[in-house]
């Protein structure tokens, strides 16, 4: 079957921290070691309970905001910074509006809580997709298979007319388990010359011109 939509992960794929100094502002002022203010946003119970969308999102933050004693004040401060180091990898956006201008559909399937929706329409992301999956939206997280059941139904599409593209191995493994086309995203060159190949192979389907 010819290959006819890419899945993409989000963070670490089309956005990522490349500014560390807004986080580490905050650890000296609380005293924290560095990454710990990141291990503590993102931790086992509330992040994850957030991610499956059985916590709200400020829920989430609140009980932060409890751990480190912060004020009303210093919390909403420290929301408003703590994602502000990220930048969009303007390269793989480029060329995944190539794709699309070509044919191919555009789907997300990430791990996050549900304002992921607001921040990629901030980002204008969110127009460049056809299915938007956000694990908080479907109850499910990778790598669970119904996780990317869940964003093959939405395409109405068969598991070998799609590939995922995700920086964590395990979760392209759990993809190709189910017969996706996988590709474990390091850096945009390797990334994009790995897709244009599985484009060429598949019958219909033309490769991004370099």
């Amino acid at each position: 079957m010819s290959i006819r939509a890419v899945i993409f992960d989000y963070g670490r794929v089309l956005a990522y921290t490349r500014d560390e100094a807004p986080r580490a502002t905050w650890e000296q002022h609380l005293g924290l070691a560095p990454g710990a203010l990141t291990r503590l946003v993102h931790n086992d119970h509330t992040w994850i309970a957030a991610q499956r969308g059985t916590l709200s999102i400020d829920a989430h933050w609140q009980v932060v905001g409890e751990t480190l004693a912060l004020s009303a004040a210093d919390l909403r401060a420290l929301r408003e910074a703590f994602y502000r180091g990220d930048v969009l990898n303007d390269g793989l956006i480029a060329a995944l509006d190539d794709y699309r201008a070509r044919g191919l559909r555009t789907a997300l399937l990430s791990n996050f809580s549900a304002d992921l929706r607001d921040m990629l329409a901030q980002q204008d992301l969110l127009r460049r997709f056809e299915v938007l999956a956000i694990s908080a939206e479907i109850g499910a997280m990778k790598p669970e298979p119904e996780a990317y059941q869940r964003v093959l139904n939405m395409l109405g599409l068969e598991a070998s007319a799609c590939v995922f593209i995700d920086d964590l191995p395990a979760n392209v493994a759990a993809a190709q388990a189910l017969g996706v086309h996988g590709i474990v995203f390091q850096e945009n060159a390797t990334c994009l010359a790995l897709l244009d190949a599985l484009l060429q192979k598949s019958s219909g389907s033309a490769g991004r011109s370099c």
